[in-house]
């Protein structure tokens, strides 16, 4: 019996010491992980193309007849209408601020306080939205 109480004894050793007796047993401990998140929502769609947008007019000119000036442009790549604004200052629509689907617009007027000088440019649209406008027309 004495040597089977003896290996009792050493098996019992080895378990202690395989079980935080101070050795190592080649094991690293992992710390727990949290659990994986459910998935979120899609990310939004990204925005529509912007490569269907119309050109911009170009060869804005005017010309007078009478008191009737007639202003007329070369139209933008896939343009379906066109915003015209006519202003006394550089960028402005105090004038005029129409719409139109031709490439020319007759307009008879003027303004107070404009010396004379107007400012126009035309802004091209499709159902992509609005493109870049023409260079601004400067005329007497």
């Amino acid at each position: 019996m004495a040597r089977g109480r003896l290996q009792w004894i050493v098996l019992v050793g080895v378990l202690a010491a395989g079980c935080g007796g101070g050795e190592s047993t080649g094991v690293t401990p992992t710390a727990p992980t949290a659990p994986t998140p459910p998935p979120s929502a899609p990310p939004p769609a990204p925005p529509p193309s912007n490569s269907c947008l119309p050109g911009a007019a170009t060869n804005l000119i005017s010309t007078l007849v009478g008191s009737t000036r007639t202003l007329s442009w070369t139209p933008g790549a896939n343009a379906t209408d066109y915003d015209i604004q006519i202003g006394y200052t550089s960028g402005g629509s105090q004038l005029v601020r129409d719409n139109t689907t031709h490439t020319s617009y007759q307009w008879t007027g003027g303004g107070s306080g404009t010396n004379g000088t107007f400012y126009a440019r035309v802004h091209s649209h499709n159902s992509c939205g609005s493109g870049p406008s023409s260079a601004e027309l400067v005329f007497h």
